[in-house]
C-alpha cells in the first residue's frame, strides 16, 4: 500500500477546520475561522496547484516536442515541488 502524503497547507486547513468544528454534529463553523488565515491558506494552495499545473502542461509540450532532456528537467522540478512541500503521514 502506498503511503499517503499530505501537503502542509492541507494539513493546516484541516487543523483550522478541526479547531472550529462542532464535534457533536461534525459541522465546521467556517464563520469562526479567522478570514486572514483562510485567505492565506487558500492563496498558498492556489500557488501550489498553479505551479504543479504549469509544470504538468510544460511536460506535455516537452513530450510532444520529443525533447527528453527538457522533459526530464520538468519532471525533476515536479518531484522537487512534491518533495519540498509534502509531509508524510504521521509527521
Amino acid at each position: 500500500m502506498k503511503e499517503l502524503a499530505i501537503h502542509t497547507i492541507h494539513r493546516r486547513l484541516a487543523e483550522a477546520a478541526y479547531m472550529h468544528m462542532n464535534h457533536t454534529t461534525g459541522r465546521i463553523k467556517v464563520e469562526n475561522i479567522p478570514i486572514r488565515l483562510l485567505e492565506l491558506l487558500l492563496q498558498q494552495n492556489y500557488m501550489l496547484i498553479r505551479q504543479y499545473d504549469e509544470l504538468h502542461e510544460l511536460s506535455m509540450v516537452a513530450y510532444t516536442a520529443g525533447d527528453m532532456d527538457w522533459l526530464h528537467n520538468i519532471c525533476e522540478a515536479i518531484e522537487f515541488l512534491k518533495d519540498e512541500t509534502l509531509t508524510k503521514k504521521g509527521e
